[in-house]
């Protein structure tokens, strides 16, 4: 009773936020169920995911192979965007009907492990080895010193560059610190006479070609808080009761991503979809994840990718993480649960497959896979660089995804309404302070 009481409240208050933290936009939201009818006599298990961008049939692709090559267990997959999905959780916990196996991030893990729906007894079944997967990948299962998940992918944010136009610019290679990519993506912004925003009579209300696009989302704040670490700050932590952060630091950072739309005119103001304006050769850069890359390996663009640029003092980029979890049953049935960690385990040894998706797959193995692929080295080799929000028990609150969120609200003020930057962080802290204050 006290487990339910404790879902109903949260429940409750989750119902206005969101959880998500993948690279993928809150827009296109999208379901899919894997498989068809389970054959009599096997033990049929639920798989939910928030898969919604080209990764998603990956996933279901792997899910449809594993139903395919044995008959004793069938798993049933869904995937919705993270924010109905989470909810969704929550309902069917409260209802005693979870599924067996739900992804989540690393930053999640704190707010479901303080409600007590997070089984960590099963993931020691699932007998992962730490040798076998990154540092930056293990550290993510764990919250406050328990592993509570099991490894599936990183990511972070890297520069995607179109060569033909880079080429046709006289540009020989990507951007590697600030300056360079302000002044690459003034050399690649064009108007209709083909002029460059830093020359005399440049027209802004008539460019055909951008510099540099990015999403104009949530992913504005993750790049302003790669560029807070740069600076030497990492404001964050999972047990924080307060926002301790230079807020100098935050404008800086809030300053040069403002500046590349309203002073440099290099990005498009209010882009919903770079990687689809990259395709379409309105943008000759983009910045986002490896997710984006099964859609431009489908594109005809000649593409090439490059780690996150060094804007201030040292290198840092906005990095996160997929992690398989088992929801709490308390009168789970034992074959359910060993179907749920003997599909675990198939994930992780097929994680090679997973890295067609452009996600990064946690374990080494897989990762020596991803390594043979287009695209991904630029990726991998940041992953030193790359800073993972905390698994803070109000994470939803603090870092969700959807408006009326702090950190959404920043994003438009900077990017879209162009509004001071050190009001705009101290604002933000003030919001925060008060979700951190409940």
């Amino acid at each position: 009773m006290k487990l339910k009481k404790t879902l109903a409240v949260l429940l409750t208050s989750l119902m206005v936020v969101t959880v998500g933290c993948s690279g993928k936009t809150e827009s296109n939201a999208q379901s899919g169920a894997s498989g068809g009818t389970a054959q009599t006599g096997t033990v049929n298990i639920d798989y939910w995911g928030g898969w919604t961008g080209p990764d998603l049939n990956t996933m279901k692709g792997l899910v449809d192979k594993f139903n395919q090559e044995q008959s004793k267990i069938h798993v049933e997959f869904t995937s919705l965007q993270w924010t109905p999905l989470f909810t969704k959780f929550l309902t069917e916990m409260k209802g005693g009907s979870p599924p067996d196996v739900l992804a989540m991030h690393p930053f999640e893990l704190g707010q479901f492990t303080e409600m007590g729906v997070l089984d960590a007894k099963t993931v020691e079944e699932v007998k992962l080895n730490k040798a076998d997967y990154s540092s930056f990948a293990w550290g993510g299962t764990f919250y406050k010193g328990t592993q509570y998940a099991v490894p599936l992918d990183v990511h972070e944010h890297g520069v995607y560059y179109n060569k033909e136009l880079l080429e046709k610019a006289g540009l020989t290679a990507p951007p590697k610190t600030g300056e360079e990519l302000i002044a690459m993506g003034q050399k690649l912004t064009l108007d209709k006479n083909g002029k460059h925003p830093n020359e005399s009579g440049f027209d802004e209300n008539n460019i055909v070609q951008y510099g540099l696009g990015f999403s104009m989302n949530h992913h504005v704040f993750y790049q302003m808080y790669a560029l807070i670490n740069q600076q030497g700050d990492n404001p964050f932590n999972e047990t924080m009761t307060k926002l301790e952060w230079d807020e100098q630091k935050a404008a800086k950072a809030i300053s040069f991503l403002q500046d590349l739309v309203f002073k440099h005119k290099i990005v498009p103001k209010g882009e919903k979809s770079p990687v689809d304006d990259f395709t379409a050769g309105k943008v000759a850069m983009f910045i986002d994840g490896p997710w984006q890359m099964p859609k431009l390996e489908a594109s005809s663009v000649k593409w090439g990718s490059a780690a996150y640029p060094k804007v201030f003092d040292k290198q840092a980029s906005w990095g996160a993480a997929e992690v398989l979890t088992f929801p709490l049953k308390p009168k789970a049935d034992p074959a359910k649960k060993a179907a749920a960690v003997e599909f675990v385990k198939w994930l992780d040894k097929n994680s090679g497959d997973w890295a067609k998706s452009g996600q990064l797959p946690s374990s080494n193995a897989g990762m020596q896979v991803a390594m043979t692929l287009p695209g991904r080295e630029a990726f991998i080799g940041g992953l030193g660089n790359a800073v993972l929000l905390p698994a803070h028990p109000k994470a939803a609150q603090l870092f969700s995804s959807t408006a009326p969120s702090p950190i959404l609200t920043a994003a438009q003020d900077a990017i879209l309404n162009n509004k001071n930057p050190l009001e705009i962080a101290k604002q933000l802290k003030k919001e925060l302070d008060s979700i951190l204050a409940q």
